[in-house]
């Protein structure tokens, strides 16, 4: 692998490409579900899709934490399998219970919320398990990857899901997705992987997973950033159905474009990181202040094509986003991964639960257009962190 481009190399190893080719269908197929689900609840009460949101990614927030603590004890590659089993399940309900015409509020409510408590095992175990999968030198890059293969996923999946559900309905893309579960797990079952570094239970784990983020500054600017960005600015699952149904006059077509619109832009931004080598330092700080303007444009719109343009920098900006805190994040020792990866998820998810009533509320009763603009706030109060948190390190240098 000497002289090659390191995203090349990490492409080599054969456990991560098996990895990648795994996820793929999984998360195509999720997206498609996305957008399936996010247009059945709007269809039935469009200010619960909020709450929907919220229920699907609290059990994060309350259960991440212990769960990163499961992943550091346990075996990362057949937790994962469980929990993409789990999930697996969870989309064959949606499927019967929309066939049979069942799928009412209160199970729209009910399956959200198990699908948050096994996606709260799902994401830190996949998280822990990458690094696992190359060598140490090639563990930032394999973040752009899999960030790339994730949006690759998230833009082909809105446009699957758009079509099915306009033209055969979403019962069509709740089945697809329970299957491409069944999938990865057949995929995940051939990995061969080395040992986990199973840490010994012990009383203060997770305390001691939290103080750890907190003592290391690089990793507390990365979650801060993280959970303000998610609370506030990335909470298109929501803001976007709302926005086109309402201002825009839109049906699910167009909200199926929204979304691809965005998740492309996002592909592209996890590619051009990937390119580069993975993020610079000062990723962080730019692409907050890239978002701030995207989501402003959003917020100001007068058309859809206008909205388009606004969400695909959003898109863009997210993806480089995400991908520099990933990476600053797997740079933890080891033994810390999953706890580290674990509060991770915590803050992202449980951001977007907490942004989803926000964002519904604010769309609902004030204007769609204010939660963009807040979501522009937001993001420029990030910068200014990621801004004051450099000047501090060299400083201290």
């Amino acid at each position: 692998m000497a002289g090659a481009h390191p995203a090349v190399a990490a492409l080599r190893v054969p456990a991560f490409r098996r990895y990648l080719a795994g996820q793929l269908p999984s998360v195509t197929c999720s997206w498609a579900q996305v957008v399936g689900l996010s247009w059945v609840v709007v269809q039935l009460d469009p200010s619960a899709l909020g709450w929907v949101v919220a229920l699907q990614y609290a059990p994060s927030l309350v259960l991440g934490p212990w769960f990163g603590a499961l992943v550091d004890r346990y075996d990362r590659r057949r937790l994962l399998m469980l929990a993409e089993a789990g999930l697996g399940l969870v989309a064959t309900a949606y499927a019967v219970l929309a066939y049979a015409g069942g799928l009412t509020l209160p199970w729209v409510f009910v399956l959200a919320a198990v699908w948050g408590v096994i996606n709260a095992l799902d994401t830190p175990a996949r998280r822990a398990l990458v690094p696992m999968l190359l060598p140490p030198e090639l563990v930032s890059i394999a973040s752009a990857l899999t960030g790339t293969l994730m949006l690759l996923g998230m833009s082909v999946g809105s446009a699957l899901g758009a079509a099915l559900v306009a033209a055969v309905g979403p019962t069509v893309a709740f089945a697809v997705n329970a299957v491409s579960f069944g999938v990865d797990v057949v995929v995940l079952w051939t990995i061969r992987v080395g040992p986990s570094p199973r840490v010994a239970r012990a009383p203060g784990q997770i305390r001691e997973g939290l103080r750890y983020v907190w003592q290391a500054p690089a990793l507390r600017t990365a979650m801060l950033a993280i959970a303000v960005v998610a609370t506030l600015g990335f909470t298109l699952q929501v803001s976007v159905p709302i926005f086109v149904e309402g201002p825009l006059r839109g049906g699910p077509g167009l909200v199926g474009i929204a979304f691809t619109t965005s998740a492309t832009a996002s592909l592209f931004g996890a590619i051009t990181a990937a390119a580069l080598g993975g993020p610079g330092p000062k990723a962080i700080l730019r692409a907050s202040l890239g978002m701030a303007a995207a989501l402003a444009v959003v917020a100001a719109a007068p058309t859809f094509p206008v909205a388009l343009v606004g969400l695909a920098g959003v898109g863009f900006a997210w993806s480089i986003l995400i991908t520099a805190v990933i990476a600053v994040l797997q740079s933890a020792e080891p033994s810390m991964t999953g706890r580290v990866m674990a509060t991770f998820s915590g803050v992202l998810i449980g951001g977007m639960a907490a942004g989803g009533p926000i964002t519904s509320v604010i769309s609902t009763y004030a204007d769609p257009r204010a939660s963009f603009a807040l979501g522009a706030v937001a993001c420029v109060v990030v910068a200014r962190l990621s801004l004051a948190s450099r000047r501090s390190r060299v400083a201290a240098r």
